[in-house]
C-alpha cells in the first residue's frame, strides 16, 4: 500500500533557489544528536581515557544523564526533542500504533494517502491528482520556532520529520522514518547462483538466483518500485548484467547505465539508478550501494533502493533544494532512514564485518556533512543527528559482555570505536566554530542488553484477559486486553474498539488488576520481576492513538517481536539468541540518555528530554509555547 502510493507520488520536485551562505548571528549553537549513546558505556571510556576530548570538554563544562521518555522509543523520543512536548502532544506513543477498524499495526510517525481521483485506460492508470504521505508528528518542531524568529537553523537527519515539515529559511533533511523507493523502510537485495542461499527467506530482503549457464555473463531482474502509470500494479524492474572474470574473483556488475568493477570483498560507490514508467511519466530516479562477497560462486549484495537526493522523487529535505544541494558539496549519502542494514545482518545476509562497513561508511557521510555544514557555520543552530551508535549497539550489545561467546567477544570493540570516533570530532567542531559558539552532545535514550524476549499477549491469555478462536486468531468477544507494540496494552473497550467487550465504567477496574498482575509477572529462572514500571499515558487530543497502559520491563527483558505485532506466542518468556541483542524499549529509569556540553548545566532537576527543546529556543532569547513545560539547561 505504501508502496504503490510512493510510486505514483513520482514527479519532478519544485526546485527553490540555492540555498546562500548563511547569515551571521551573534549566538552559535551545535548539537550532536546521537541516537542510543548511554551514559554508562561513556563513563567506562572517559575512566579509561580512550575519550579525552570529551573529558576536555566537559572539565569546564558538564556531564549528565538525560532522562528519557516513556516509553523510551527512538520515534516517541525524538517527537519530545523536536516539540518540547510529550506524547500527548505530539501524537507518537510507540513504534506501532493500531488502526481502529482493524485493529492492524500501523506505522506510527506517517501514513500514506492514495490519489482520490484517478482513472483506467487499458493497462494504465492515470491520477487527476497526488496522493500525499502525512507526517503524524504533530507539534511545531523547534527549527520552525527559530525560523519565525530568524535565527539561521540546520537540521540534519532527524528522526520523526518524514515527510520534512515545511521551512523556507530553516534547513533540515528526514531521518528515521523516511522509505526506499519501494515504499519499505529498507528493502536489500541478494543476487547468488547457490540455489539454496536464494531459496532462502530473508527478513526485509528477497533472493534472486543468477545462472550463467556454464558461461562467464548473465543477467537477472531485481524488484524495482511500482510504476504509477500501472493499472495493474506492475513494477519496474531493475536490470542487472554480470561478466565474471576467467581467472580472478572479480566481476563487472552493469546496472543504471553504469558499469562498476568489483573485487571480492570490495563494496561500490553510489550507482544511480532508473525506472521508466512509460507514457508520459519521467524516469523515476534512485540509488544503490552494492558489494561483491565473491565471484565465484556469485554472490552480490544490493542495498534498498534509496531516493537519490540528486533528483528526489519524493522531497527528503525543507526546503526541496537543500537535500540537492548538499549531495552536490558531499556527494550523495544514503537517504533511508535506517541505513545499517540491521536485517541483513540478522537474517545472515550480510556478517558482522559487511554490516560495520555500511555503520562506518554513515559515520563517513555525517562527517562529510559536518565539515560542509562548519564551512558556512556563522551562528545560529546546526543540528545534526548519528544513528549508528544506536544501531551498532543493538547488534554487538551482546558483545559487551565478558562471558559471551568468542566469536562475539572478537567485536567487543565495535561500539567502543564509534564512540572514540565521535570524540574525534569535538576539537575540529569548536576549532571550526564561531568564538563563543556553545557545544551540546546528547542522545534519546541509552542501552541495556536484551537477554529475554516477553510475550506479552501469551502473558495476557494465560491471565483470562485475552482469547483465542481454535484457528488460533483472538477472540474479540472474549478478550479484555491485548499488547500491541513494544511497550503498549490496549483494553478492548467498548464504543473505542471495534468489538470491544469492555463498558467504560469497568475501564478502571480492569487496569487496576491487570497492573497488579503485571507488577506481579516473575520470571521462573531468575525469580525477578519481569515489569518494573508502568505508565498511565496522557491522551491529550489522541484518543484514538493513545495506549491504557506502557508497560515498562525489566533491564533485559523487551517484548518480543511476534507480540509487538499483536501475535501470541507458546511461552511467556523465551531466550533472545538473535543477533539484536541490545535494546532500550524497557523501564525508562534504566536507560537514561546522557548531555554534555562546553558550559555548565544550569543547577536544579535532573535534566529531561523535554528540555532540549526550551534549551535551543531560549539560548537564542525565544521564549517557549506555553505548552512546553521543560526548562532551560545551560547555564548562562
Amino acid at each position: 500500500m505504501i508502496g504503490r502510493a510512493i510510486a505514483a507520488c513520482f514527479a519532478i520536485a519544485c526546485q527553490d533557489a540555492p540555498a546562500p551562505h548563511k547569515p551571521p548571528y551573534p549566538r552559535g549553537l551545535i548539537v550532536l544528536g546521537i541516537d542510543g549513546m548511554d551514559p554508562a558505556i561513556t563513563r567506562d571510556l572517559l575512566a579509561a581515557g580512550k575519550m579525552p576530548n570529551l573529558a576536555a570538554l566537559i572539565e569546564h563544562g558538564a556531564l549528565s544523564e538525560l532522562e528519557t521518555t516513556d516509553p523510551p522509543q527512538s520515534p516517541v523520543a525524538w517527537s519530545t526533542i523536536i516539540t518540547g512536548l510529550g506524547p500527548e502532544g505530539h501524537g507518537i506513543y510507540d513504534f506501532v500504533h493500531r488502526d481502529r477498524a482493524s485493529l492492524a499495526p500501523t506505522l506510527s510517525t506517517a501514513r500514506t494517502r492514495p490519489a482520490k481521483y484517478a482513472f483506467d485506460l487499458g493497462p494504465w492508470t492515470f491520477a487527476l491528482d497526488s496522493p500525499s504521505t502525512v507526517l503524524l508528528r504533530e507539534g511545531v518542531a523547534f527549527w520552525q520556532l527559530l525560523e519565525q524568529h530568524h535565527v539561521p537553523a540546520t537540521v540534519v537527519r532527524i528522526p520523526a520529520n518524514f515527510p520534512p515539515v515545511p521551512s523556507h529559511d530553516a534547513e533540515s533533511t528526514a531521518g528515521m522514518g523516511t522509505p526506499d523507493l519501494l515504499g519499505t523502510y529498507g528493502t536489500y537485495q541478494l543476487v547468488t547462483e547457490d540455489a539454496d542461499v536464494a531459496a532462502r527467506t530473508y527478513k526485509g530482503g528477497i533472493a534472486h538466483r543468477i545462472d550463467f549457464a556454464g558461461k562467464l555473463r548473465a543477467t537477472i531482474e531485481l524488484a524495482g518500485p511500482m510504476n504509477p502509470t500501472s493499472s495493474a500494479g506492475a513494477a519496474m524492474p531493475l536490470r542487472v548484467e554480470v561478466v565474471r572474470d576467467a581467472m580472478r574473483d572479480v566481476a563487472l556488475v552493469r546496472l543504471g547505465g553504469e558499469d562498476v568493477i568489483l573485487a571480492a570483498g570490495e563494496w561500490s560507490d553510489w550507482i544511480p539508478v532508473g525506472f521508466d514508467p512509460g507514457l508520459f511519466g519521467g524516469a523515476v530516479r534512485g540509488m544503490v550501494r552494492i558489494y561483491l562477497r565473491h565471484a565465484r560462486p556469485f554472490h552480490l549484495y544490493v542495498s534498498p533502493i534509496n531516493i537519490d537526493p540528486l533528483a528526489p522523487a519524493m522531497a527528503v529535505s525543507s526546503p526541496s533544494r537543500y537535500a540537492t544541494d548538499l549531495a552536490l558539496a558531499i556527494g550523495r549519502y544514503y537517504t533511508q532512514g535506517l541505513p545499517e542494514d540491521t536485517k541483513a545482518l540478522a537474517s545472515g545476509a550480510l556478517s558482522r564485518d559487511e554490516f560495520l562497513a555500511i555503520a562506518n561508511r554513515v559515520m563517513t557521510e555525517t562527517e562529510a556533512t559536518l565539515d560542509h555544514e562548519l564551512a558556512r557555520f556563522r551562528g545560529g543552530l546546526l543540528f545534526v543527528y548519528l544513528s549508528s551508535i544506536d544501531l551498532t549497539s543493538h547488534m554487538f550489545f551482546r558483545s559487551l559482555d565478558a562471558s559471551a561467546d568468542p566469536a562475539e567477544r572478537a567485536y567487543a570493540d565495535a561500539i567502543p570505536a564509534l564512540y572514540r570516533r565521535v570524540d574525534g570530532w569535538i576539537p575540529k567542531l569548536l576549532a571550526r566554530a564561531p568564538a563563543g559558539t556553545r557545544l551540546v552532545i546528547m542522545s534519546d535514550h541509552g542501552f541495556a542488553p536484551y537477554t529475554t524476549k516477553v510475550n506479552l499477549n501469551t502473558f495476557l491469555e494465560h491471565h483470562g484477559y485475552l482469547a483465542r478462536l481454535p484457528d488460533h486468531t483472538i477472540d474479540w468477544n472474549k478478550t479484555k486486553a491485548y499488547a500491541l507494540g513494544l511497550n503498549q496494552v490496549f483494553v478492548n473497550l467498548r464504543g473505542r474498539e471495534p468489538h470491544g467487550i469492555v463498558a467504560p465504567d469497568e475501564r478502571a477496574r480492569v487496569l487496576g488488576e491487570l497492573s497488579r498482575d503485571l507488577l506481579a509477572f516473575s520470571d521462573p529462572g531468575t525469580g525477578e520481576t519481569v515489569v518494573t514500571h508502568l505508565g498511565r499515558p496522557s491522551i491529550g487530543h489522541f484518543a484514538d492513538r493513545a495506549p491504557d497502559l506502557i508497560v515498562g520491563y525489566r533491564r533485559g527483558y523487551r517484548s518480543s517481536d511476534e507480540s509487538a505485532l499483536g501475535g501470541v506466542g507458546e511461552l511467556e518468556l523465551e531466550p533472545n539468541t538473535g543477533a539484536w541483542s541490545g535494546d532500550h524499549c524497557m523501564d525508562p529509569a534504566s536507560v537514561p540518555g546522557v548531555i554534555a556540553a562546553n558550559v555548565p548545566l544550569a543547577a536544579g532537576a535532573r535534566p529531561r528530554l523535554t528540555d532540549i527543546a526550551p534549551t535551543i529556543l531560549h539560548f537564542f532569547g525565544i521564549q517557549p509555547p506555553p505548552a512546553l513545560a521543560g526548562r532551560m539547561l545551560l547555564e548562562r
